[in-house]
């Protein structure tokens, strides 16, 4: 009889968040003066796409909540300045997707869908928390079309671009 062994690649999960990380910024630096400016700004948010993609591919890690916490205090921390933010909001999408992860094909179509859905829930969340400390106001129809669309379209070409590599590297590491 063949028992299920435990998921042990924790440390290879942390190694593959703190890059996404890292490239968020990277990304942001590097591509900012086009998908950032006056009119539209399209934030990427790799790092949600890799926890999203943790969840899905990767049922058995315990911890992703925590790491959605800590991850989201580290950017907090490192990129916006506001402490606390990201720390809410990415832990609220992943628990939520852990919830949904038995309704979900592990199709870039319907994981796609997913990163949709949460990236426009994390920008809505985002606009909400920010009015709610008094940085910043904006109306529905700003969000939309100065943020929330730029955003989904910036997320939506990182997503397309690190979903195969991503993928098959969460397959090989939940088979080891």
């Amino acid at each position: 009889m063949q028992t299920k062994r435990p998921f042990t690649g924790h440390g290879w999960v942390l190694l593959i968040l703190f890059v996404a990380l890292l490239l968020d910024g990277v990304l942001s630096l590097v591509l900012g003066q086009w998908i950032m400016t006056a009119r539209f700004s399209g934030i990427p948010e790799l790092t949600l796409i890799t926890l999203l993609m943790i969840v899905i591919f990767l049922p058995d890690e315990p911890y992703i909540v925590l790491y959605a916490v800590g991850f989201g205090l580290l950017f907090d921390m490192v990129y916006t300045g506001i402490i606390g933010i990201n720390a809410l909001i990415w832990p609220l999408i992943v628990y939520i997707a852990m919830q949904l992860r038995q309704f979900i094909p592990k199709s870039p179509l319907f994981v796609g869908a997913l990163v949709v859905i949460s990236v426009t829930i994390f920008c809505i969340a985002d606009d909400l928390m920010n009015e709610f400390i008094g940085f910043g106001t904006t109306n529905f129809a700003t969000l939309v079309s100065v943020h929330m669309g730029p955003s989904l379209l910036v997320n939506l070409v990182g997503f397309a671009i690190v979903y195969l590599p991503l993928s098959r590297l969460l397959i090989n590491l939940k088979r080891s």
